[in-house]
């Protein structure tokens, strides 16, 4: 994953929406191997592939959540124009995200399970669960990629996004002591 910040704090060049963007890409591969532990069960399981996905839930999903809910949203319903209709989109994706974390906790500990080589209790459900999850978190970046970065890309200034790429990089921080 590429840095937001040198060590100094100062963001780099690179654009901070450019790296929400590409976040999305790799929560775009956690849901494709979500899928592929899905397809799998109950009896062709890869326990590295289910701990990276469980690693992913835990760990990188709050965190990009973080980003936006923090960072980028705040900044966009500040520089929307009233005919974005911005509000209403960006309460239901914080929801969406509360929900996704919601439901990732169920998910991790089945991933756990599986990594650890141990049986499902009940494979069936666990399969819809993550069918579940990775089909609409797909619709939700989707929904993201289309509207919501499209929107940021033309609001935003220069000092908007200096400010959410120093945003991200204190969160990275924090995570990190």
């Amino acid at each position: 994953m590429g840095k937001i910040a040198d060590e100094n704090g100062a963001p780099t060049r690179r654009n901070a929406l450019d790296h929400i963007e590409r976040m999305h890409r790799m929560q775009l591969l956690l849901c494709d191997a979500l899928e592929r532990i899905a397809d799998g069960l109950p009896q062709d399981v890869d326990r590295r592939l289910c701990q990276q996905a469980m690693d992913a839930l835990r760990n990188d999903i709050p965190l990009h959540h973080l980003d936006e809910e923090r960072g980028l949203f705040p900044l966009i319903e500040r520089r929307a124009e009233p005919n974005d209709n911005i509000q209403r989109i960006l309460a239901k994706l914080s929801l969406e995200h509360r929900t996704d974390e919601g439901y990732s906790a169920d998910l991790i500990e089945s991933l756990e399970t599986l990594s650890e080589g141990r049986k499902l209790g009940n494979p069936d459900m666990v399969g819809y669960m993550l069918r579940g999850f990775f089909e609409s978190y797909r619709r939700h970046i989707q929904w993201e990629d289309t509207v919501v970065l499209p929107i940021a890309r033309a609001r935003l200034t220069d000092t908007d996004l200096e400010d959410l790429g120093r945003t991200m990089a204190r969160h990275r921080s924090i995570g990190s002591s």
